[in-house]
């Protein structure tokens, strides 16, 4: 990873301090953001993920393979699973998406949304409305719960989250550094 020091600070002070619940690194394709967040789960790994009790990652989009969801259904299903719901396709999907929230603020959780993109509105600015993942976004957007971190990966920003500045923050990412380039140039 190469000229992302100052992201890689930006994501521990955000776990470490527990005021904001959401954290969107937004940024065209390319230009580093999978890559950034693993980088940092590598980190978190080694040092035993700082407390999470649990830890979950998702992605919404395989580069490479044009490969798109058109719902968050499945995801919502094995998150719930995940966190022991005991009946995690039952219900609709806002209850669903509030159910998960709620499991996720019992204990220190770190979600990861990678690629969120497919399925947000263009029509409508980025705004997520597939009904379960709204839900729980807002729901983990307004919490007090457990302090933990939902991190999402997209190339527009989440206009859901809007009206929670304090709770959900976002970071564009620009194109890396020329001399960071050069170095992952001379690396490679």
């Amino acid at each position: 990873l190469f000229g992302r020091a100052e992201e890689l600070r930006w994501l521990d002070e955000l776990w470490e301090s527990g005021k904001a619940r959401i954290a969107t690194l937004v940024a065209w394709g390319g230009v580093g953001k999978s890559t950034l967040v693993n980088k940092w789960l590598e980190r978190m790994e080694r040092d035993g993920f700082r407390g999470a009790r649990k830890v979950f990652g998702w992605t919404f989009f395989r580069q490479g393979t044009g490969e798109r969801v058109a719902s968050a259904d499945f995801f919502i299903s094995e998150a719930l699973r995940f966190w022991g719901d005991p009946e995690p396709d039952s219900g609709s999907p806002w209850s669903k998406g509030e159910r998960l929230a709620d499991l996720v603020n019992r204990e220190k959780s770190l979600l990861v949304l990678d690629g969120l993109e497919p399925l947000q509105s263009p029509v409508h600015g980025g705004r997520v409305e597939d009904l379960g993942l709204a839900a729980l976004l807002t729901c983990l957007a307004q919490s007090d719960g457990d302090p933990g971190l939902c991190v999402i990966t997209t190339r527009t920003p989440v206009t859901n989250l809007d009206e929670f500045p304090g709770t959900a923050v976002s970071r564009d990412l620009e194109q890396i550094s020329p001399e960071a380039g050069r170095a992952l140039l001379r690396v490679r």
